[in-house]
């Protein structure tokens, strides 16, 4: 079921505000955030989870991360060496939580849309590969190899952002 900005706008902007403002305790920058959050997530309104568990999981974290991206940063951007752990952690993961989330959005940004919709639904929305390949209608192979390739692009991307 298509969403219109309005209906999401009116849904989730107080239980979006709640969360910023838990976050950064001023109301003005938690109306930032959360404004913020809003333009993201009309940007993905075509591969928004139709749960409404899951759309609330994804809009509140969406707020969550706007929120932590306005608090001061306390040291300087991570460097990308600090990020790519060995041992097959993920990359994609472990740049998420550092505190270079826009750097990370402009790489994200720069990958096609068949990889940046495959990153956002396993990331950002937490869907399982199964989830993924059965709303996307291809095999969960064909998920993971895509989630491979996208995160290959996204560390290069990453890397070009220095």
């Amino acid at each position: 079921m298509p969403r219109t900005f309005e209906s999401l706008y009116e849904t989730w902007h107080r239980p979006m505000l709640y969360v910023a403002e838990q976050i950064l305790q001023d109301h003005h920058l938690a109306e930032d955030a959360v404004q913020n959050a809003l333009f993201r997530i009309s940007r993905q309104r075509h591969c928004l989870p139709s749960e409404e568990k899951a759309l609330r999981a994804y809009v509140l974290t969406s707020a969550k991360h706007a929120a932590l991206d306005l608090l001061p940063k306390k040291q300087e951007d991570a460097d990308i060496d600090t990020l790519v752990i060995a041992d097959g952690q993920d990359v994609f993961a472990e740049i998420a939580a550092s505190e270079d989330y826009e750097r990370l959005l402009r790489a994200i940004e720069a990958l096609p849309e068949i990889y940046r919709d495959v990153l956002m639904l396993r990331y950002v929305q937490e869907m399982k590969l199964g989830q993924i390949a059965r709303l996307l209608g291809k095999t969960k192979s064909t998920i993971s190899k895509q989630l491979q390739r996208a995160k290959a692009l996204l560390q290069a991307n990453y890397l070009k952002e220095e």
